[in-house]
């Protein structure tokens, strides 16, 4: 008897599925084993810069708020007497613990309305916001008190220290007659980074054009010989990537050159953040388990259609074979008819060929 090779056709199918899902599984892996540095990279990257970009317009925005309020207070101080004045200056102080001061100096310099009447009668002409508020909006870095440091003095050890806003003032037939400022408490501003940090998850710092960190989230204080983002810094030129910075750590760190919004007056600052990559741990884990997730329904998939193509083919041709079995040990009986190959019906139609013309032998 001839001797039949081993391989069935349901093996060869279960072979074939088989080998299909090996090269599935064996070439995304070979992909993230080569790639996936580079994607990781290239991920935490992107969160770097757009997590800082979303932290520089919403400090921004705030200060928008702030520079529209000093506006309406501009518009108001031909309309008020001092005393009238003082009272709105005051009210738009609030309780202090962000808007320190807002005041009205004249021509000369000195102050004419201010926050719970502090300063009133000081000379203020020296100061830069009064100064460059005569010749336009402006908006200043952090900077220690001078006049109000002993009146309202600062928490604990810290000294007090401000960021500043300032418009020119004109009356009603538009000639300038004095500069409205604002003085905004930096500890609200270092404050406000830290919940930002907190909500985006990554540490920010406002660094002035001198490359100086004006404010930031946290206690360290870097410098731009130390770090290469710090000293782009200072050119406002966009950049970011990886970086060790002094603490030993790798950050993605990210830089936005601009920190403004609407009508508000450049303060000169350039926002940095750095983010962890092991911050990002369970991200990257998400990704990696949503692609073992799909690569299991996949496999799963090619089983189930391995078993259905396996059974709609092996199963004519197993039965075809049988009865050609039977027919060729002398079986009068027909093949059964399968339409659902070409070739199983091709197949079926000649073995019934076959069996008719033995027939017709046999009588």
């Amino acid at each position: 008897m001839t001797q039949l090779p081993t391989l069935t056709l349901r093996k060869a199918l279960v072979g074939f599925a088989l080998s299909c899902i090996l090269v599935m599984c064996l070439v995304p892996m070979a992909f993230a084993y080569l790639r996936g540095d580079r994607f990781t990279d290239s991920t935490l990257d992107y969160a770097a810069r757009f997590r800082t970009t979303a932290a520089a317009e919403g400090l921004a925005r705030t200060l928008e708020r702030d520079w529209r309020d000093l506006a309406f207070l501009t518009e108001r101080v031909d309309e008020l007497n001092p005393e009238q004045l003082t009272y709105l200056m005051t009210g738009a102080s609030g309780d202090g613990s962000r808007i320190s001061w807002a005041g009205f100096a004249d021509l000369s310099g000195q102050v004419i309305a201010a926050t719970n009447g502090l300063l009133i009668g000081q000379d203020v002409s020296e100061r830069p916001w009064y100064r460059n508020g005569l010749s336009g909006g402006f908006a200043g870095d952090v900077h220690d008190a001078v006049l109000l440091a002993q009146l309202l003095g600062g928490e604990g050890d810290e000294p007090l220290r401000f960021i500043d806003l300032a418009r020119p003032v004109t009356d009603a037939n538009g000639d300038l007659i004095g500069v409205v400022g604002m003085h905004i408490n930096a500890t609200w501003l270092a404050e406000h980074l830290r919940e930002t940090s907190e909500t985006f998850g990554i540490d920010l710092y406002l660094i002035n054009p001198s490359g100086d960190i004006s404010a930031s989230s946290t206690d360290e204080a870097p410098d731009t010989a130390e770090l290469q983002i710090l000293g782009a810094a200072q050119t406002g030129v966009q950049s970011g990537g990886r970086e060790t910075w002094p603490d030993g750590r790798e950050y993605f760190s990210a830089l936005v050159p601009e920190v403004s919004y609407g009508d508000l007056p450049n303060f000169g600052w350039r926002m940095v953040g750095r983010l962890d990559a092991e911050r990002l741990d369970i991200g990257v884990d998400l990704i990696r388990n949503g692609a073992l997730y799909a690569l299991g329904v996949a496999v799963s998939l090619i089983g189930l259609l391995t078993a259905l193509v396996t059974r709609a083919v092996r199963t004519p041709f197993a039965q075809l074979a049988a009865s050609a079995q039977r027919i060729a040990d002398g079986s009068q009986e027909y093949p059964p008819s399968f339409h659902v190959t070409r070739e199983a019906a091709l197949l079926s139609a000649a073995l019934t060929q076959l069996q008719q013309d033995r027939v017709s032998d046999d009588r």
